[in-house]
């Protein structure tokens, strides 16, 4: 499921960001980073993207807070996508390469670990959230996002039935309130919250399919991708139409000593 992300131009990233932004902004009022940071707060932002919960932190507090963040992505385009956003807005951030299941920063480094969605992305979740774990300090706030049966599901199984459903969102420790809870107690946290969440966002059809393509190009190709948008546009017309995007809202604790 995982697409190239080093295809992906501008419009296909403010397109992630029109789907990924709602549930970011819910992510930092729940790990209590809106409205007002904590003093001191040293986030880290893993798997950033382009850095988007990064972005909607610091439009909503501005430069007069001290708080400061590491947004880290294993792919290099994200990386240096995240950067130039830093440096043209001026925010007290930085942006580098991290590996989530081996991240290069010390035991009790930040205040706030956060992932918006690339949790479900990342090959070991268990490694991934002992890493996040091992990072917080005593007291720190772990926060996630993970997404349910995503809204494109019936549409593409549709035209292309034998379109298995992905496992991470029916069998994979991020599929459930239950399998969540289960994975963040056994890595040794506390004051487990997880929020099922119903976002909704407002698509084009051109846009629409473009980002679908990006994301599944080995499935919507030729006649597939043809009757996909003869589906879609039978289905939402020809303007706007929204798409309801359901989310797991996570947030928990790291014990003090």
């Amino acid at each position: 499921m995982k697409p190239d992300y080093s295809k992906f131009t501008v419009q296909d990233v403010t397109k992630m960001e029109d789907i990924t932004g709602g549930p970011a902004k819910a992510l930092l009022v729940q790990s209590e980073l809106l409205p007002t940071p904590p003093k001191g707060a040293i986030v880290l932002d893993n798997a950033c993207g382009a850095g988007i919960l990064t972005s909607l932190l610091f439009e909503a507090v501005g430069q007069t807070s001290d708080v400061r963040v590491v947004c880290g992505d294993i792919e290099e385009y994200m990386v240096n996508s995240a950067a130039e956003r830093i440096k043209a807005n001026g925010w007290s951030a930085e942006a580098v390469v991290v590996d989530a299941q081996a991240i290069q920063f010390p035991e009790g480094h930040f205040t706030h670990a956060l992932i918006n969605f690339g949790i479900q992305v990342i090959p070991d979740n268990a490694l991934a959230v002992q890493e996040l774990f091992r990072v917080l300090k005593p007291g720190g706030t772990l926060g996630m996002t993970a997404g349910t049966t995503p809204h494109w599901l019936a549409s593409l199984q549709a035209v292309v039935p034998d379109f298995a459903t992905p496992p991470i969102f029916t069998t994979g420790p991020m599929a459930s309130k239950e399998s969540i809870t289960g994975l963040l107690a056994g890595a040794g946290f506390a004051r487990i919250n997880v929020q099922l969440v119903t976002f909704h966002y407002k698509d084009t059809m051109p846009a629409h399919i473009r980002y679908m393509k990006q994301m599944f190009p080995q499935v919507l190709v030729g006649e597939a991708a043809e009757k996909y948008e003869a589906h879609m546009r039978a289905k939402h017309g020809e303007g706007d139409f929204t798409l309801p995007w359901g989310a797991y809202v996570i947030t928990a604790g790291k014990p003090t000593l």
